[in-house]
């Protein structure tokens, strides 16, 4: 988690765009490879561009991917998902009411490993 795991600003001070950029993307690269699974949120019109990114890193390095979604936005026509997004989850959870989503991951959990 960016906010608990991230940069800390006093070493981001004085840096070029560049090493920012490097500094921010390595670390986040190292985090995702470190992780047992990506558990991804992908609500929105499109998920999140860098999640996205993450996902193809983790996907790679073969980790299991799983993801939700609460809401009823989609930008392709006929499917909930671009295929490309979704053909990386191992499961997506899908349930527009929060707290019947936490039920259906808790059944999933009681169920399965993740």
């Amino acid at each position: 988690m960016p906010q608990r795991d991230g940069i800390e600003a006093a070493q981001l001070e004085g840096k070029s765009e560049e090493e920012l950029i490097k500094m921010i993307f390595d670390l986040d690269c190292s985090e995702v490879k470190k992780a047992d699974i990506l558990f991804m949120n992908l609500d929105g019109r499109v998920p999140d561009e860098g999640a996205c990114v993450e996902l193809g890193i983790a996907f790679d390095n073969g980790k299991r991917c799983y993801g939700f979604k609460t809401d009823t936005r989609s930008i392709e026509s006929g499917l909930d998902l671009n295929p490309m997004i979704s053909g990386c989850m191992i499961k997506i959870f899908k349930n527009y009411d929060g707290e019947q989503l936490l039920r259906e991951i808790r059944e999933y959990l009681s169920e399965n490993e993740l």
